[in-house]
């Protein structure tokens, strides 16, 4: 009996992988969820486990290729039959398949139904490989990701050939695994997602004066710096439960279009690394306290860093925030990160004259750009959305510990 080993989908985005290195070599003995191979994915290193025992009796995909979600990388035999060859039927086996039974829970079959996803296609991951509503939702967003590919190679056919071809002395740079996902993730939101912008002034004195009160006494309890994108992640996490319709997607099925709003809110925060980004997710920030956001944010800035994050780490984002204050950047507009319905650019804060009380004065200001998905909500609803998280990023009302 042999098992195949298969390159999972470890990611919402995750379409293909490059094998690193294989752990174990032909004929060595492995145990069930070992650490079999390193892949790389578009986002981050992970490791692949061992799918059952036995002897390691072929390895298919060299290190250094690169294959799709779903490929054969190699096979397990029974360590009791491992001279067993692997396309050979047992005597008592039949050379015709049975029907395969497909168990799957009835919204996850309504859901399908409605969105014309073949179930057959849907690799389960509820016990005994039965079918969730959440693999269902994550094979619409395949699809949806699919058909967005398909215009984007259209649109590519129809540019000029002054457009496509080099002039000019220069030289050619291949686009990295990452590069790549980021262009085609970037190109699918600017070409599917009609997004609309708005813009606030904030004033940070309050912030700034906690923050430095604050300072101090984390550094020396718990080793933490607490940081402005800490204010920032708390305050847009509280203002998301406010408004429920901005913490949500739009889900584009061929038959009946809808919104999910999600119960979670989870926020991203876009993290610069060697030629691209990732957007490492904080989970569950709305219940959140300062600490323990900050502490989070390091952790997960550390991974992304060295390219250790897990796909649980980097997914399910229901809001992200995109911070160039360290760039210096006075403010920019970011394109949202579906299928999440707004993204947040933060720039630095700068000293700027502001009337109070028919007074001018000196205050420290943030300009904060908010990009929404038109489809999900309109501009009165994100004006409410901004005007709300201004008043809370400019009060003192902050959970800290």
């Amino acid at each position: 009996m042999t098992t195949e080993i298969v390159l999972p989908k470890m990611g919402l985005t995750m379409e293909e992988a490059e094998v690193l290195a294989w752990e174990k070599k032909v004929g060595d003995f492995v145990e069930k969820n070992e650490v079999i191979l390193t892949i790389q994915t578009d986002k981050a290193a992970l490791e692949v486990e061992a799918p059952a025992d036995g002897i390691l009796q072929d390895i298919l995909v060299k290190e250094g290729e690169v294959v799709t979600v779903g490929t054969v990388l190699g096979y397990i035999s029974n360590t009791e039959k491992q001279d067993e060859p692997v396309n050979t039927l047992q005597e008592n086996d039949s050379p015709v398949d049975e029907p395969k039974r497909i168990r799957m829970s009835p919204a996850a079959r309504k859901l399908a139904r409605e969105n014309g996803i073949e179930i057959e296609e849907i690799r389960g991951s509820g016990p005994r490989g039965r079918i969730l509503l959440r693999d269902v939702q994550e094979a619409i967003a395949q699809k949806s990701l699919k058909e967005s590919k398909t215009v984007t190679k259209t649109v590519k056919n129809t540019v000029s050939e002054t457009l496509t071809t080099p002039r000019g002395k220069g030289k050619h740079v291949p686009l990295t695994r990452m590069r790549k996902v980021i262009a085609e993730r970037m190109t699918q939101s600017f070409m599917t997602v009609p997004q609309f912008q708005l813009k606030k002034q904030v004033d940070v004195t309050n912030i700034l004066r906690i923050r430095n009160l604050l300072v101090s006494s984390f550094e020396e309890s718990i080793g933490i710096r607490l940081s402005m994108n800490d204010f920032l992640i708390q305050a847009v996490a509280l203002t998301l439960k406010k408004h429920p319709r901005v913490n949500a997607s739009y889900i584009d099925s061929d038959t009946k279009p809808y919104i999910y709003e999600h119960d979670d809110v989870n926020i991203g925060l876009a993290v610069a690394v060697d030629d691209g980004l990732v957007v490492p997710v904080i989970h569950h920030a709305d219940q959140m306290s300062l600490a323990e956001i900050a502490k989070r944010r390091i952790e997960l800035i550390e991974k992304a860093k060295k390219g250790i994050l897990k796909p649980e780490e980097m997914s399910n984002g229901t809001f992200t925030i995109s911070n160039l204050a360290s760039f210096e950047i006075d403010e920019f507009v970011a394109i949202v990160n579906p299928p999440e319905t707004g993204i947040l650019a933060v720039g630095q804060v700068r000293e700027q004259p502001v009337v109070v009380d028919n007074r001018v004065e000196i205050k420290p200001i943030l300009i904060v750009n908010a990009s929404f998905d038109h489809r999900t909500i309109d501009g009165a609803d994100g004006a409410k959305f901004m005007i709300d998280l201004v008043q809370h990023l400019q009060s003192d009302r902050w959970k800290i510990f």
